[in-house]
Order: C-alpha cells, then sequence, then structure tokens
C-alpha cells in the first residue's frame, strides 16, 4: 500500500520520478465496544451513551440531560435543548441547541461552528471534561466537539459547493457512512462524478500498523440494470493479470487510485471499459463510504474504525459529446524575479518571454488531449508566499499538510479552473535521490470546486527562467528548455487532476486503466542485471527508466504520463483514450 495522496513528479537533469498511488483496499476490524457499570469522577470516565451522575455511570433514564450530555432523542434533552445523535456524527448523542452568539448559550459554554452548523457547546480546558468520543478542542476555542470534529491547528477543509450549473449539480447534503445513494443519469451523458467531501471524518486510520490517511471512496456503485460499476472489496484490477507480467486493470469499469481523504472525486468513465460502453441513463446507486468505515467490518485494521463519519455529498454529471475549452489559474506562490530581474507577478507574468514559452509549451500539451487551455495568474499574500512558496514538503500530504492547505487558496477565485500553484521548490525524504517537483491533490481531483484541500496542484518553478530562450527551439524541448520542464509537469500533473494515471509505474508491475497506452513491464523491459528482481519482496524491486521503454513490446517512455521525466526520451505524447478521459472531466466544458 502506498498511503501518500496524489501524484508526485521528480526531475533532475538525467530524469525524475512521478509516484501515483497504488490501488489500495482497505480492510478493518470490527471494533466492539463493552458496558459496565463504573465509577466516575469526570464526564471522561464514562462511555459515550452514559453519564456521570452522582459518582457512577449511569444509562439514560428520562432525566433531562444538560449541554453536551449523552442523548437518543430530544426528550432526553434540557429546556432549550435539541439531541444532535450518534448517526449525525455525535458519539451516544448530544444535548446542545443552534446558535448565532456565544452569550445565547450561557455560562461556561460557546457558540461553536461544527461542520455546516453553529452549535452551543460546552467550555473546558482539558479532555477530562468531555465525554469518550470528545475532546477539548483548542482550534475551536476550547470547547467539547466530537473528537473527529476538532481541526488541528491552521487545517481549512471546508466543504465547498460546485460552480457549475445547477442542472450538472445533484446535491444530497450530509449523508452518514452506510448510507445508500440513489442519482438519476440523464440520457446523453459523457461522465459523472460524485463527489465526498468531510463534515465530521477523522483523519487517519491505522491499517496493518500503518498510519495511513482516511480515504473517502464509495463502497460500491451499481448501473441502472443492477450491474456492478465499483467494489472497493473486490480487489479490482488485481485480479487481472496482464499477459506481459504485470496487472492491467484496462478491463475493469472503473479504476480508483487510493489516496482521497476528506474531498474525494470519483470520475467515471476512467478506464477503457467504461470508455467503450459509456454511461448509461436511469437510476444509479452508491453506498457513502471511507476508509474509517470500512475498518469496522473487514479484518486488517488496527484503529480508526467508525461507521459515524459524515460526509457532504454530489453528484455531477457533464453532457457528452466532450467539448475541450479548460480555463487554467496558475498562483504565484514562490517569491522569485522574472527575466528582467523584477518580482514576478501576475500583472507582468504574460508579458515575459519565459512565462509565454512556458504557457504555450504547455497549451501544446493539453491540445494533444483536445483541449484548448486558457492561462490566467494570480498572486497571493506575502504570508501564503512565506508559508508555501519554498520548501514545502511532498512526503506530508495528508489533508492538514502544507501541501493539501496551500490548495485551499483557490477560494479566493471561484470557478471551475484547473489551479497549477507554481512554487520554488519541494522537498522530499523518498525521492531516491532526486529533486521533488510537482505533485498533486487527488486523482482525479474535485472539479469545479475551488478552495478545497485537493483544489489543484503543486509545481515547482524552479526552472522556469534557466537557461536561454535560444536554445528552446521550436518543438517542446525538456533536454534544453527551463520553461517547457515546468510545462511538461504542469501538464503531467493536469493529467492526473483529469483522471489518468502513469501509463507505467516505477516498478514495471502496474498499469493505467487503458488499453491504448503503451505499457513498459520489468518482466520484459528491465536490465537484464535487473529482470531477477522484478515481483520481488525480498529485493528491492527495479527502477524502469524512460529510456527502457521506447521501441517494440516495451513503451510508452515517451508519453505525458509515463511515471519518469528524462530528457531526449520524454515527448509528452497522449493517446486518444487518454484525451477521451481528459476530456469527460466536469473540469473541461
Amino acid at each position: 500500500m502506498d498511503p501518500a495522496a496524489g501524484a508526485p513528479i521528480d526531475w533532475t537533469r538525467t530524469g525524475g520520478s512521478v509516484t501515483r498511488l497504488a490501488t489500495l483496499v482497505l480492510a478493518g476490524a470490527l471494533m466492539a465496544a463493552c458496558s459496565s457499570t463504573t465509577s466516575c469522577r469526570v464526564p471522561h470516565d464514562c462511555p459515550s451513551a452514559q453519564r456521570c451522575v452522582n459518582g457512577g455511570c449511569a444509562d439514560l433514564d428520562g432525566t433531562p440531560g444538560a449541554l453536551g450530555e449523552a442523548c437518543r432523542t430530544n426528550t432526553d434533552c434540557g429546556s432549550g435543548l435539541t439531541c444532535s445523535t450518534a448517526s449525525q456524527g455525535y458519539p451516544g448523542g448530544f444535548c446542545s441547541a443552534a446558535c448565532t452568539t456565544s452569550p445565547a448559550c450561557g455560562a461556561s459554554a460557546a457558540c461553536t461552528p461544527i461542520a455546516s452548523q453553529q452549535l452551543c457547546t460546552p467550555s473546558c480546558t482539558t479532555d477530562s471534561a468531555c465525554r469518550q468520543g470528545y475532546g477539548c478542542c483548542a482550534t475551536l476555542g476550547d470547547v467539547c466537539v466530537p473528537t473527529a470534529a476538532c481541526p488541528p491547528p491552521a487545517c481549512m477543509r471546508q466543504p465547498i459547493t460546485s460552480a457549475l450549473p445547477a442542472a450538472q449539480v445533484t446535491q444530497f447534503g450530509n449523508l452518514q457512512v452506510g448510507t445508500d445513494v440513489k442519482f438519476s443519469v440523464p440520457p446523453n451523458t459523457g461522465s459523472i462524478t460524485i463527489v465526498q467531501q468531510a463534515q465530521i471524518a477523522g483523519l487517519t486510520v491505522v491499517y496493518k500498523n500503518s498510519v495511513i490517511d482516511n480515504s473517502a471512496v464509495p463502497l460500491t456503485i451499481t448501473k441502472p440494470d443492477g450491474g456492478l460499476a465499483y467494489d472497493d472489496l473486490d480487489g479490482g484490477a488485481g485480479t487481472v493479470a496482464s499477459p506481459d507480467g504485470g496487472i492491467d486493470p484496462s478491463g475493469e469499469y472503473a479504476y480508483y487510485g487510493g489516496g482521497t481523504p476528506n474531498t474525494a472525486a470519483f470520475t467515471i468513465p476512467n478506464t477503457s471499459a467504461s470508455l467503450a460502453e459509456g454511461v448509461p441513463a436511469g437510476d444509479w446507486h452508491f453506498t457513502v463510504n471511507d476508509y474509517a468505515n470500512e475498518c469496522t467490518f473487514v479484518s486488517g485494521c488496527n484503529d480508526g474504525g467508525t461507521n459515524l463519519d459524515i460526509y457532504e455529498v454530489s453528484v455531477i454529471t457533464r453532457p457528452a459529446p466532450p467539448t475541450g475549452n479548460m480555463e487554467v489559474a496558475f498562483y504565484i506562490v514562490a517569491d522569485m524575479t522574472n527575466s528582467t530581474g523584477a518580482p514576478l507577478t501576475a500583472s507582468n507574468a504574460l508579458a515575459d518571454p519565459y512565462v509565454q514559452r512556458f504557457v504555450s509549451t504547455f497549451q501544446t500539451f493539453l491540445s494533444r488531449a483536445g483541449i484548448t487551455a486558457t492561462a490566467t495568474f494570480y498572486d497571493v499574500t506575502a504570508a501564503d508566499r512565506a508559508r508555501f512558496g519554498t520548501n514545502i514538503s511532498a512526503d506530508v500530504t495528508g489533508p492538514c499538510s502544507e501541501l493539501s492547505q496551500m490548495f485551499t487558496i483557490s477560494s479566493a477565485h471561484p470557478g471551475n479552473t484547473m489551479n497549477l500553484f507554481l512554487v520554488q521548490s519541494l522537498r522530499s525524504a523518498s525521492s531516491g535521490g532526486n529533486t521533488v517537483v510537482g505533485i498533486d491533490g487527488t486523482i482525479p481531483g474535485p472539479s469545479s470546486m475551488n478552495g478545497t484541500v485537493s483544489s489543484g496542484a503543486v509545481v515547482s518553478a524552479a526552472d522556469l527562467f534557466a537557461g536561454s530562450l535560444t536554445s528552446c527551439g521550436t518543438n517542446p524541448n525538456m533536454a534544453g528548455c527551463g520553461p517547457d520542464r515546468v510545462a511538461y509537469i504542469g501538464a503531467h500533473e493536469t493529467g492526473h487532476f483529469l483522471g489518468l494515471f502513469h501509463t507505467t509505474e516505477e516498478d514495471g508491475a502496474n498499469f493505467d486503466p487503458l488499453a491504448d497506452t503503451m505499457k513498459c513491464a520489468c518482466t520484459t523491459c528491465a536490465s537484464p542485471t535487473q529482470r531477477p528482481n522484478c515481483g520481488s519482496t525480498s529485493v528491492s524491486s527495479p527502477s524502469i527508466s524512460a529510456d527502457r521503454c521506447v521501441s517494440g513490446s516495451c513503451g510508452g517512455g515517451d508519453t505525458l504520463m509515463f511515471w519518469l521525466l528524462q530528457a531526449g526520451v520524454s515527448l509528452g505524447n497522449l493517446s486518444s483514450e487518454q484525451g477521451q478521459v481528459m476530456r469527460l472531466n466536469p473540469l473541461v466544458q
């Protein structure tokens, strides 16, 4: 399993690597609760469904509860209070009241934003003052709230409404994991995108003693004829052996790459099978789900299992046939100078010849998918430049990481745009000596929802003004032209955001779900000295470079979505099916 989020791309003078998420089918362990009569001194001594009464933990007995105490229904709460139930994400129920200001909540309480609500919550100084399942949340003002509702410091992960026309977006509101959702797909629909945005959900789970992000993904998706479009527990592509020795998911109707915590988009079609079949009209179904939910009923999960997480759910439909217009927003996060030595800003960017070359080459790569890209540049605040512009980590990728928090900057410009954040550099301890220069939020990204923790990709602009433009030539030149290298990285990450995976992964054993892209299998394409290690778990897997994937049965090294950017080999080509997937994404209108 690979718990990273997104699709990083490394680049050095001799080559660079991009590592997308491996398929992750999570298993979890059922965590059973037990009850007993116990003594208590503080609320935290009792199970979440009980109250601390006269020194002992007691079940609800009809006595009206005070603010923050357990409840099942409104009748369990005192005058003026209502019950926020366990099914709404409040363990054991939570007596509270809607509010607009803290004075209305009375002494020792505060009006607190929880998801999309404002509720009265008890004030606290330590976790012991809060019931089990709740914590004293400093970032919300030292109040007792469900543990999953307390954001870490400086963590913004607010749900965002789609900017697309209402006719394309169906809103289902806040739903608990395990809920079956029915939605109607009209005739002549080119693609559907299921979006889950966390309202109350934990950040991580512990799977086989490893902490991984709590990714949101439909448990199952069912087509109008009752056929299964996707099942997150069936192993999917892992059961489909490729004749060249790897795993080929192109025959699956839908494919999931993993790594989608907090904000998740699932777009169909994204495989050869679904491109051929299309998206049938009629009533579809899917089950709201995340890894924490799966932890409650299958084996292998050590901690973090719960079936109480809440997500804001919507479905986007994109009409067919696919058109090819896309707005691209470049955010200048790096504190850098342009070719004249002046600070690079949104107002002077498009007048600079190096930036013009960068944009032109970026547009050339996208045109190979049949997409016409229009570029706009934006500045960010001085505080954001200082926080995100240099040396941001590509290894720490959860929703509250600096990387994901940078993507929320796009909330300043709502719309349906591909957001690319130009930084000076990234850092990674797992890049094999290379320099990481780009990474996506998720594959695919939440199109039309600027401001989420997955709303874009980051691209290093370190080479933007490198060298002389006279060495660039007429065609894209990744070996000798700095602006072209940055354009390649940006186009590669855009491909991921629109739903493309690497044609071949570094180990040569996993491939994208499209049949018309050339593959480069370890068993036939690795160097003779590395080939015996293909598929081995006892020694390091081979690393399949692009120059070994340029002819015959070993191909794909020249494509935009190969895992490696290698000077003299990488050309940025795209296949017909790759272009279809990209154009069918709701970002392209």
